[in-house]
């Protein structure tokens, strides 16, 4: 896909990855609108998209904006580090909620609303951000670990749509390592953290390509040592 040129909208664009995805973007001569759930400025839209159907609603003004959209990138997400062998502790029920509603239902909802407007190009994409943990979890955030496993499922599954009904719109998974966001201050990894600027430049280099999955940093070693080795991989990122 040539990006130059490209309607596109990034979800969790205000801050880490995305907002460095959504320059990235603008540097390759593409119309971008990002939003966040505290967005205020040019080419921003406010929305929880914990909400139902705030991400249609998304969709419709970043379309109206832009007069359609080519290139859509989900790449919105929270985490809570719960741990539910400790029964239903204070606040624990929102959390779950919120981490489910924002990385996977929504997920599915912008899909569903945005893919009228993909279908109408002759050359489209619908990018998911995933994690290396949604092939080897962590311990300390089992639900966002889940739902970025349901994120990777999710994708195989509307690329089996997409080929059947529109297969000028591709679907690709954008798999991250541990990178250098508000999410992650604080903590590590086995691995040294990714600049938000490095993993920007690597995933639309990726969908540039047009590959199914977009491995970034050190997720290609990951995905590789899971084939060769899964119990080693997953004792890597156990206690992440």
């Amino acid at each position: 896909m040539e990006i130059k040129g490209r309607r596109v909208l990034v979800t969790g664009g205000t801050s880490g990855v995305g907002r460095a995805l959504a320059a990235e973007l603008t540097a390759r001569g593409a119309r971008v609108v990002v939003c966040g759930r505290s967005a205020a400025g040019d080419g921003q839209v406010a929305v929880d998209l914990a909400v139902p159907g705030e991400a249609e609603r998304l969709v419709r003004v970043a379309a109206e904006r832009l007069g359609g959209l080519d290139l859509v990138v989900a790449n919105a997400a929270v985490q809570h580090h719960d741990r539910l062998t400790a029964g239903i502790t204070p606040g624990l029920l929102p959390r779950l909620e919120q981490e489910v509603s924002v990385n996977l239902r929504s997920v599915a909802e912008l899909a569903a609303a945005a893919w009228p407007w993909l279908a109408t190009n002759p050359e489209a994409a619908f990018v998911a951000v995933t994690s290396g943990l949604a092939y080897a979890p962590k311990r300390s955030a089992p639900v966002y670990c889940a739902t970025k496993a349901g994120v990777h499922v999710l994708c195989e599954a509307l690329r089996y749509q997409a080929w059947a009904d529109t297969p000028q719109v591709r679907v690709q998974e954008v798999v991250l390592p541990l990178v250098d966001t508000p999410m992650t201050a604080g903590r590590s990894g086995p691995v040294r953290k990714l600049s938000p600027e490095a993993a920007a430049r690597a995933v639309v280099r990726g969908v540039a390509r047009g590959s199914a999955v977009v491995p970034v940093g050190a997720s290609r070693a990951l995905l590789v040592l899971l084939r060769v080795c899964p119990p080693l991989a997953r004792r890597l990122l156990r206690d992440g």
